[in-house]
């Protein structure tokens, strides 16, 4: 069934020539109906519908668990070899385009899209957790150097290679079907290089981009909640301000108001500018907690943990446990953490294609897989280890006070192991709302275009679709967060991931096949005319 058509009159690019715009009706219903729906479940019986969504969750992870595994260590491989394969020679656009955005531009809208909002929660907790907690399968002692030097190597796998591996296998093949082939840009396009043309304009590509559009929603949204509790704890320490139903919605509006205005300015303007500005705060107060925190540790453990990350790679990602008394341990951590990568995946690759114009795809990859990783694993290894060295040296019982407090607590506590924590808290506080509004502004400007019918040379969204898709994010978050509906976003977007997942292997294989059957010269050939805004 073909999408309908609803005409809308905006401003395209910097020449305000008027264009006319079709909104994908079928790809904009599915994924708000279904919020609708979780909202009102919400408010009535919730625990009884989550409980039976998690044991769905959970019979997939059982079932399909080792198929998330394999897959998205395929979605490594793949890029690997390209990085040296001569297809990671050709270049976006054709022989003669010219990059648009600086090499730092380009990484810091990566970085900031891509983990920038998880790591500013995630890189303090997850390892104290992961030390006191190891999976009954690696048969470690709590709190051990073997535990240890294990959790870093845990946070590393779900923070860096993997899961922009799933971003930019992505990207590099719609990437390639948007600026070579000359297909519109959306996620559906993936799938020209397999079955040709079939794969637009019809109920497939409806359902394909319907899907990513819901997960990315809610990812959105639940990030956005995760935001909201840790952002809240931030207050309460800062200005002894309670948190709760007021403080969080309060917190909402601004954050909300924030990647709305920066969305409707563009992404020359307002994402480009706040991802300069984020990634620059990331490396300030990452080089602050080095060289004031316990260096030497922090230096020997992220050193000792990459080499045991680098050497056990497979192990970890192949690591299924599955025996009895396991506990289903990295059906909930591990795969869990893939599949909620799995869910962002289409929408951030997308969004990283426009910005990939007049590069080779090795630049693609390089850029925008290899130095985001290796980021992720130095800011890990240094809140990470300034965390643990709290733990297990300087005596302070961190885990005691996460267990009391939350994990959205600890990355602003570890602050009082540093210099100047009364002036770094807050700041800290900013850049976590500067993460979040940068987040949802790339992902709101990818989602309004990909709304559109004839989204061909379209630089920008029209304003209103974008603030109508910020809008729905932004209060989707609120009304779970208020309701203790977060687990239920959490849920749903992973449970969105298993599609994706064989949608992207199938893209994957089909861009393999594509490219084997197809000469280097004649591919090459054929785009060195090509022209996309």
């Amino acid at each position: 069934m073909k999408d309908n058509n609803n005409e809308i009159n905006t401003l395209e690019g910097e020449n305000h020539s008027q264009k006319k715009f079709g909104l994908r009706w079928g790809v904009i219903i599915a994924p708000v109906s279904i919020f609708a729906a979780l909202i009102v479940l919400g408010f009535t019986d919730s625990s009884a519908f989550l409980k039976v969504l998690w044991g769905i969750f959970e019979k997939l992870m059982v079932s399909l668990g080792w198929l998330v595994d394999l897959g998205c260590l395929s979605f490594v491989i793949f890029l690997a070899v390209l990085c040296f394969h001569p297809v990671g020679k050709i270049k976006f656009g054709g022989k003669d385009a010219k990059p648009r955005y600086s090499t730092w531009n380009w990484w810091a809208i990566s970085i900031c899209a891509g983990i920038g909002t998880g790591i500013v929660f995630w890189a303090a907790p997850e390892p104290l957790l992961f030390s006191m907690e190891p999976a009954p399968g690696v048969e470690m002692i709590a709190g051990s150097r073997d535990a240890i030097i294990w959790a870093m190597r845990t946070s590393f796998l779900h923070w860096t290679f993997t899961p922009y591996a799933i971003y930019i296998t992505i990207g590099v093949i719609v990437g390639y079907a948007y600026y070579n082939m000359r297909k519109p840009y959306n996620i559906s396009s993936g799938f020209v290089p397999m079955i040709g043309d079939k794969a637009l304009g019809n109920t497939f590509s409806t359902t394909v981009d319907a899907l990513t559009v819901f997960a990315i929603t809610g990812g959105v949204a639940g990030s956005l909640g995760y935001g909201l509790l840790q952002i809240g704890s931030g207050l309460k320490y800062v200005f002894g301000i309670e948190p709760g139903p007021v403080v969080w919605v309060g917190i909402a509006m601004i954050i909300i108001v924030a990647y709305n205005i920066s969305s409707i300015s563009g992404l020359d303007k307002g994402i480009k500018w706040l991802s300069d500005k984020n990634a620059w705060a990331f490396i300030v107060f990452m080089i602050f907690a080095l060289i004031f925190g316990p260096t030497s540790y922090i230096l020997n453990l992220t050193t000792q943990s990459m080499g045991a990350f680098l050497n056990n790679f497979l192990e970890a990602m192949t690591f299924t446990d599955p025996f009895p008394d396991s506990g289903l341990w990295p059906q909930w951590w591990d795969m869990y953490w893939f599949v909620d990568w799995l869910s962002f995946g289409p929408i951030v690759g997308l969004f990283l294609i426009k910005l990939c114009y007049g590069r080779t795809i090795r630049e693609f990859i390089v850029v925008n897989w290899l130095l985001p990783s290796v980021f992720g694993m130095i800011w890990f290894g240094v809140f990470g280890g300034l965390t643990l060295n709290a733990q297990f040296n300087l005596g302070y019982d961190l885990y005691g006070f996460m267990q009391a407090n939350g994990l959205e607590s600890v990355m602003l506590k570890i602050f009082d192991f540093l210099p100047l924590a009364t002036i770094l808290r807050p700041l800290m506080i900013i850049l976590i709302i500067l993460s979040f509004v940068t987040l949802a502004d790339s992902m709101t400007s990818t989602v309004s275009l990909m709304t559109l019918k004839n989204n061909m040379n379209v630089k920008e969204a029209p304003a209103v679709i974008k603030l109508c898709w910020g809008l729905l994010m932004g209060l989707t978050s609120i009304i779970f967060v208020l309701n203790g509906g977060l687990e239920g976003i959490k849920v749903v977007k992973t449970l969105a991931g298993f599609p994706i997942l064989f949608i992207e292997i199938a893209m994957m294989v089909g861009f393999i096949v594509y490219m084997y059957n197809k000469p280097k010269e004649e591919i090459e050939e054929k785009v060195e005319k090509s022209e996309v805004v």
